[in-house]
């Protein structure tokens, strides 16, 4: 056996983004409450960012996890991280875009300016004595010079939670072994986020662990963003006896199963989004329209 990794369950944040995809709080309860049962390690549960509404549901599900960490997402703002401390979530995870294209077309800031917002959420966070990780969005099209500026950037932060998050899903096995070995050699501990556009989510991410991430990103049935994430028990599945993920096979069957019927929506969404694709952008609101008051 190669070592012990923490999971990192996103179902209840990235693994929401997946198209048609929409839970109503008490299925957040349920499968909060599951995963943290199972023994996964954290549970990454929302964007209190959201609004209000979403900070209440937040502390509602900060409630029933009784063993797992519970983090959330957060843009770096300060009015981000005002609402995800009001939800006592023990980690405020920052989302850091690294890119040129990021930084020039998405935010419109310099590197200076970003800095400068990090520090002011860190000093926030800190003050309120929550745990920080920050993520590197886009971090699969990051340059050398790039990477090794985040990296510097964060060590002047005192920053050692670092997660490397696969944002456009273009990430092979071989460049995860190196980008994970770079964080690693620098003295991080490194969590990684992967996407499944190529289909390659779930051998990136035991990748990264033999490569010596310390925590992995999982959703149930690999729900999520786009073409989704890096399924639970695929991941368990694979990892076999190589890592110790305090998760069996059976657990994860489990707890796939729980969630199963929760994707049915979203069948019927994705049908419909095909359909309409089919028949004409004018049907679809026609075809995959969903009402709020039927989320699942």
């Amino acid at each position: 056996m190669t070592g012990s990794v923490q999971l990192v369950d996103t179902t209840l944040r990235d693994g929401e983004q997946a198209p048609g995809l929409a839970f109503s709080l008490q299925t957040r309860l349920t499968l909060a409450a599951a995963l943290d049962q199972a023994g996964v390690a954290q549970l990454e549960i929302g964007c209190p960012a959201m609004g209000p509404q979403e900070v209440a549901g937040l502390k509602a599900i900060r409630k029933v996890c009784s063993r797992a960490l519970v983090s959330t997402w957060n843009r770096i703002r300060a009015t981000d991280v005002t609402a995800s401390l009001e939800t006592g979530a023990e980690v405020i995870h920052l989302c850091l875009p690294v890119t040129a294209a990021h930084l020039e077309r998405k935010l419109k800031k310099t590197w200076a300016e970003l800095a400068g917002d990090l520090t002011e959420c860190l000093n926030l966070i800190q003050a309120q004595g929550a745990r920080v990780s920050v993520g590197l969005e886009d971090v699969s099209r990051a340059t050398p010079l790039e990477l090794a500026r985040a990296a510097d950037l964060l060590q002047e932060l005192a920053i050692s939670w670092v997660r490397l998050s696969d944002t456009v899903g273009i990430l092979t096995p071989g460049r995860v072994r190196s980008l994970v070995g770079f964080f690693v050699g620098r003295g991080f501990s490194v969590e990684f986020h992967g996407h499944n556009d190529l289909g390659l989510a779930a051998a990136n991410t035991l990748t990264a662990a033999l490569a010596g991430a310390a925590r992995l990103d999982t959703t149930l049935g690999g729900v999520g963003e786009r073409a989704g994430n890096c399924g639970l028990r695929r991941l368990v599945a694979l990892a076999g006896a190589e890592l110790e993920l305090g998760v069996s096979l059976a657990q994860a069957t489990e707890l796939e199963e729980l969630a199963r019927p929760y994707y049915q929506a979203r069948s019927a969404y994705v049908r419909g989004l095909l359909a309409a694709k089919a028949a004409g952008v004018e049907s679809f609101f026609k075809i995959a329209s969903i009402d709020s008051e039927n989320k699942i």
